[in-house]
């Protein structure tokens, strides 16, 4: 039996989907999701083997989605979108498949021919699904106007201005803005800096990069070292190794 969950903010899409999917007798849709963040939870909640994902959602989108998600391993994913600008990405990373709206009845049974293939090899499935987001990654044409983050049971939002300090602690990357820290799914800077703009985000310490527009004070400790005050009353050291970029970045 493959256990499916459908994605997608519209309802009338989700319900057309789910009575498709009623004559396949070894597919049982688990749950839906009507947006990615609810997406990451029931993800995570019911382990499903198969995603069918729209990729266009308010908030997360269907590549932020998949992000986020930490349950391993990681399902299958077949698209379902109104959109082909991604189809490309999709099948140069060898996803199960990818079907425009309105998907067929026809090419629907192709996907879950492919889905049964794969999922034949679940260790597979997660190495196709992390190649497809390395593609999306590598095809990034803008820095990151937003970054997905957790807080408890809740997937947030933010906008990259908010971010005053990103610093990596047990493992993980956590961003601090004015109201407290969160924690992201990147595991170390090297993930990120690409995504970062040069220009407002500096790392100043191995595990530290700051927002320069955040930056509020700086104190001199000594001539090789010194100490920022971000907005929300924050304070980060700035390594010797990196006084030289600071003070080139802010023209000190």
């Amino acid at each position: 039996m493959i256990h499916a969950l459908i994605v997608d903010d519209e309802q009338l899409a989700r319900e057309r989907l789910r009575g498709m999917l009623a004559p396949f007798a070894d597919v049982e849709v688990v749950a839906e999701a009507d947006s990615g963040a609810d997406a990451v939870i029931k993800i995570e909640k019911y382990e499903p083997d198969l995603l069918f994902l729209d990729v266009r959602m308010p908030g997360l989108d269907g590549f932020e989605t998949l992000r986020m998600v930490e349950t391993e391993p990681l399902p299958l994913v077949i698209f379902v979108t109104a959109y082909d600008q991604y189809a490309v990405a999709a099948f140069e990373a060898n996803a199960v498949d990818y079907l425009l709206k309105p998907a067929r009845q026809r090419r629907l049974e192709q996907a879950l021919a492919k889905a049964r293939e794969k999922l034949a090899s679940r260790q597979a499935g997660a190495a196709q699904l992390n190649a497809l987001l390395q593609a999306v990654a590598r095809r990034t044409e803008s820095y990151l106007q937003r970054l997905p983050v957790r807080a408890q049971n809740r997937i947030l939002i933010l906008p990259m201005e908010q971010i005053a300090l990103l610093r990596i602690d047990r493992g993980l990357v956590r961003v601090t803005t004015d109201e407290g820290e969160f924690r992201t799914r990147y595991t170390t800077f090297t993930e990120m800096e690409a995504l970062l703009d040069p220009q407002v985000f500096l790392r100043i310490h191995r595990q530290v990069i700051v927002n320069l527009n955040h930056v509020r004070e700086i104190t001199n400790i000594d001539k090789h070292s010194a100490r920022l005050t971000l907005s929300g009353g924050q304070q980060a050291t700035v390594s010797r190794s990196h006084l030289k970029e600071l003070r080139e970045a802010i023209r000190w």
